[in-house]
């Protein structure tokens, strides 16, 4: 592919290797300095040296690719915020914080969230961010961005997962540079009354400007969240059977800004300013406009990887069409990737970034390949068509890293897809006209009943398309050399089908042949050679996984109505290679090879004749005096699960401590795993 030849592709192919080997790796931000200081003065020899030579030796190339590689290093390791000394994480004892609110997030039943930004730790200037929940109560307000709190509280670290293929949402926000949280309630902390306001706080302060106007005309819940999603990047409001149904129904994209809405932004931008090509500095003046509206439209919609990635992509294109260069697309797409890898290499790990970009490469490789196959005359023909190759060639480069984060494929994608993506173009361009006349308290009431309807048949069409749940194929493992392994075979057919030669055949077959080999590789990584037991941690149940080879048994005592829904069960059912899943209820003892774990339920029933347990396992709160069961019993091991109230379990705690019995508490410590060869129930 030529794609593989170009510079830029070779430089962000190489940034991109020192951003991940800074990521993983223990490079200091020093000795990455030092790495790319001298290889930065080696090239320097070589590009002195290149210029008097007519041709390059390869030794350039290798020299300024390896320069950087470091240079990737050196940007992920200054963007890591814990290398900075003013980090608060550095302070040893932290007496009391000050924070600016720099986000607002989905708020849950209990808590408003925020994303807070310190800035001073004991009265000494800091940075860092911080996870800030703040109890909900009846006389509380949501805070806006750039409010600024004081608090003696002091952050708590973030809690890694607790069961084993659960979303770990500690790594989460680590990859956002956030590595605490803070827990407040009313009279713990104070709000300053003078707040200097920043431009994220003016961007949200629109946002909420425009949301409070939206709602004076009447807009709905579901129809007035679809529309701040569209048009504001806000996805906050969205319930969450709304946003289930989206998913299910392949229409998800639609809801977040991307290469879509931007691209038909720019096209009604061009259209607009269209007359101005007829004055003698129209030109300049138009692409002014268009640039400052569609990095405007990025700032007021949050600036998230997506948009950024979008707007940057079409900066590029506007630009070219400007002074007339013909633009490679793919060319376009990588300066894009690589200038925004530069200024947040934090992006790569981003999940609606990778999923972007990767829709929009197979479209550019892909769609080609279906106008090959049938080239329809009819603009009906090639209208349908166009959007349906866009569609498939949109999934399919999307398809392995779907199923690798979400594990499931949405089968009646297109018919989604058909219906609405050729009318975004006007849903959006009302939507604009609807915000712009709401904001200034001009919107005629037939306008906002009309675009109310149409968003409000939207939502009832996606829901219809979700209600047919046997095409939503679910529960579909995948790894990531799995993942890496599926991309390897559609980028060597679409090179295949490009350019139809033999070689290129035997290379299409041979990443099969990969393909099955890092499958095959990554199923003797990851399965188990011994059978295992695990105490799972379910806040106010119990949950216990028994896995042997392929097959996996749940004892729980989980009501049915709640069963279905428990994302526990559904992240133990998602595991590789489980093929037969069975549940049961708990039992009291459960003995293995050579160990017996005795459950002591809210019954607090323990003396049982002749059994002497290794582990012991306290659920639904039993009022038992652990003294003496360890008196009686000797265990070598205490688990607490989370169906026990959080007192019972410090007392638990220390009376373990006391008597230097290893105590597991699965709410701090995660799931309790037991290796195991036989499994017997009594």
């Amino acid at each position: 592919m030529k794609w593989l030849h170009f510079i830029v592709t070779k430089l962000t192919f190489s940034l991109i290797l020192g951003i991940l080997i800074a990521y993983f790796g223990t490079i200091s931000w020093a000795t990455s300095c030092f790495i790319f200081g001298g290889l930065f003065c080696v090239l320097c020899v070589f590009f002195w040296i290149a210029r008097k030579q007519f041709i390059q030796k390869i030794s350039f190339g290798i020299v300024a690719l390896t320069t950087m590689v470091s240079l990737g290093m050196v940007i992920e390791n200054f963007h890591e915020e814990k290398n900075h000394a003013s980090h608060y994480s550095h302070v040893n004892l932290v007496e009391n914080i000050q924070f600016r609110i720099h986000e607002v997030l989905k708020s849950n039943s209990y808590y408003d969230r925020y994303v807070g930004e310190v800035f001073c730790v004991n009265d000494t200037m800091a940075s860092g961010k911080l996870l800030i929940h703040i109890r909900k109560d009846s006389l509380s307000k949501s805070l806006p961005v750039d409010a600024i709190l004081y608090t003696q509280k002091l952050p708590i670290p973030v809690k890694a997962a607790l069961n084993p293929t659960a979303f770990d949402y500690k790594t989460y926000l680590e990859d956002r540079y956030v590595y605490a949280q803070l827990y407040l309630k009313s009279g713990e902390f104070l709000l300053a009354t003078h707040v200097p306001k920043t431009l994220y706080g003016a961007a949200a302060s629109l946002r909420n400007t425009i949301h409070q106007r939206l709602l004076d005309n009447n807009f709905k819940a579901d129809e007035l969240a679809v529309i701040e999603a569209l048009l504001l990047g806000q996805r906050r409001q969205i319930s969450k059977e709304l946003q289930t149904n989206y998913a299910n129904a392949g229409a998800i994209h639609i809801l977040a800004i991307s290469g879509l809405h931007v691209g038909i932004l720019s096209f009604l931008l061009q259209f607009i300013f269209k007359p101005l090509d007829r004055f003698r500095y129209g030109k300049p003046l138009k692409l002014v406009l268009i640039l400052s509206i569609l990095w405007s439209f990025a700032f007021i919609s949050g600036l998230s990887a997506s948009v950024v990635r979008a707007v940057t992509m079409f900066t590029a294109i506007v630009v070219a069409t400007h002074f007339r260069r013909q633009t490679n697309t793919l060319q376009v797409l990588t300066v894009s990737m690589f200038f925004l890898l530069l200024c947040k290499p934090h992006f790569l790990f981003d999940v609606g970034f990778q999923l972007s970009y990767a829709a929009v490469f197979a479209i550019v490789c892909l769609q080609p390949l279906w106008k090959k196959l049938w080239n329809p005359r009819s603009f009906l023909g090639k209208s349908f068509w166009g959007l349906l190759t866009v569609s498939l060639s949109a999934q399919l480069g999307v398809l392995p890293l779907s199923l690798y984060y979400f594990h499931q494929f949405p089968g009646l994608f297109f018919v989604a897809n058909l219906t609405i993506v050729p009318v975004l173009g006007i849903i959006l361009a009302v939507g604009i006209l609807v915000i712009i006349l709401a904001y200034f308290q001009v919107l005629p009431e037939f306008l906002s009943r009309f675009y109310s309807e149409i968003i409000q048949y939207m939502n009832a069409f996606v829901s219809w398309i979700a209600s047919h749940e046997q095409f939503v194929l679910t529960d579909i493992p995948m790894r990531f050399l799995q993942m890496i392994g599926c991309y390897l075979v559609v980028i060597a057919f679409a090179q295949y089908f490009h350019l139809p030669k033999r070689k290129h055949l035997k290379i299409a077959f041979c990443s099969i042949l990969m393909c099955q080999g890092l499958w095959f590789l990554d199923r003797l990584q990851n399965f188990p050679t011994t059978a295992s037991f695990a105490v799972l941690h379910q806040s106010k149940a119990t949950i216990l996984a028994k896995r042997q080879g392929t097959s996996l048994q749940l004892f729980h005592n989980l009501d049915s109505s709640a069963t279905a829904k428990n994302y526990t069960l559904k992240n133990q059912q998602q595991q590789d290679f489980i093929e037969k899943v069975t549940q049961d209820s708990l039992q009291n003892v459960y003995a293995f090879h050579k160990a017996v774990l005795l459950r002591i339920d809210s019954l607090g029933i323990y003396q049982i004749p002749q059994l002497k347990p290794n582990y012991i396992l306290l659920s639904n709160s039993p009022k038992v005096n652990l003294n003496r069961v360890m008196n009686d019993l000797k265990p070598e091991f205490i688990i607490a699960d989370g169906s026990n109230y959080r007192s019972y379990v410090a007392r638990w705690k220390a009376a373990a401590r006391k008597q230097k019995i290893p105590f597991h508490y699965t709410g701090e410590k995660g799931f309790f795993s037991i290796p195991y060869v036989r499994l017997e129930l009594r």
